[in-house]
């Protein structure tokens, strides 16, 4: 199973980090930046696009 990242953002408390599908399991829903590219998910944390991006494509 791929595990996916869906937006990048950053969060008070967090910093950098990646909202995850919720088939991540307990990584679900944010994730630290370094735990998102140690933990192998797709695609890469840069090439994924921000929340505004996402947002805007969602709409």
């Amino acid at each position: 199973m791929v595990r996916k990242g869906i937006f990048r953002t950053e969060l008070p408390g967090i910093g950098q980090c990646a909202r995850v599908d919720m088939r991540a399991g307990d990584a679900a829903p944010y994730l630290e930046k370094s735990m998102y590219e140690l933990l192998g998910f797709q695609p890469p944390f840069e090439t994924l696009p921000t929340r505004e991006v996402r947002s805007l494509m969602a709409a």
